[in-house]
Formats: C-alpha cells, structure tokens, sequence
C-alpha cells in the first residue's frame, strides 16, 4: 500500500486506500470525516499516523505488495473504534477515574513514529 500522489486531497493516505482496493477514495474521505467527527478526532490523529507510516508512490514505478501496511491500516482502525467504544462506556479509566484513551492513541502514534524511523 502507497499514499497516492495522484489522487490526494490532503495526503493521499484515501487515495492509496482506494487505489489498493479499487473503490472510489471519495467514500474514504468521507468515512475518515465522519468518524472524525463522531470519535472527537481520533479518526484525524489516525489519519495522521497512516501518513507518517505509509510511503508516498513513487513517479517512477507502480509498486507491487502493500498487504503488511493494509493489515496495520486495519488494525488501527479497528482498535481505535473499540478503544471509542470502551472509552464511552466508563472502560479504559485509572483507578482515579482519569480517561486512557488519548494516551493509548499518543502511544500507538509514538510506536508507529519509531517503526518508521526504524525502517528507514
């Protein structure tokens, strides 16, 4: 998976996600706002790690492969909604009652910032 260069708006992190699974990238801007809204901007901080972690496309060459980047865009989607879901139902608190859910969000964006450094 590759940020697209050709069709981006911002990034081209829902241009590399329509190209990879030939759906029109329109339907995952639109996704990404809404979830943003709905989820008080996880779904932007999201967004921002996606374009941190997955490479641009290059001019040169289409590129093959993507699969590992599609699993991790997947996973964090996914784990950012449950941890929403957890978050509005009184889970992921300390015994103080103080929420853990943006620092678990700034955690996986720190992890994702130090696989890509890692990776060159």
């Amino acid at each position: 998976m590759y940020r697209s260069f050709t069709d981006r708006v911002l990034g081209g992190v829902c241009g590399g996600l329509g190209g990879l699974l030939k759906v029109n990238a329109w339907w995952f801007r639109a996704a990404f706002v809404a979830l943003s809204i709905v989820t008080s901007g996880a779904f932007v901080l999201l967004y921002l790690a996606l374009w941190l972690a997955i490479p641009q496309e290059s001019l040169v060459g289409r590129q093959r492969g993507g699969s590992t980047f599609l699993l991790v865009t997947i996973i964090l989607t996914v784990a950012i909604l449950i941890g929403w879901f957890l978050s509005l139902s009184g889970g992921l608190r300390t015994t103080s009652g103080e929420s853990l859910f943006w620092p678990g969000i700034l955690l996986c964006l720190s992890v994702i910032f130090f696989l890509r450094q890692v990776r060159g």
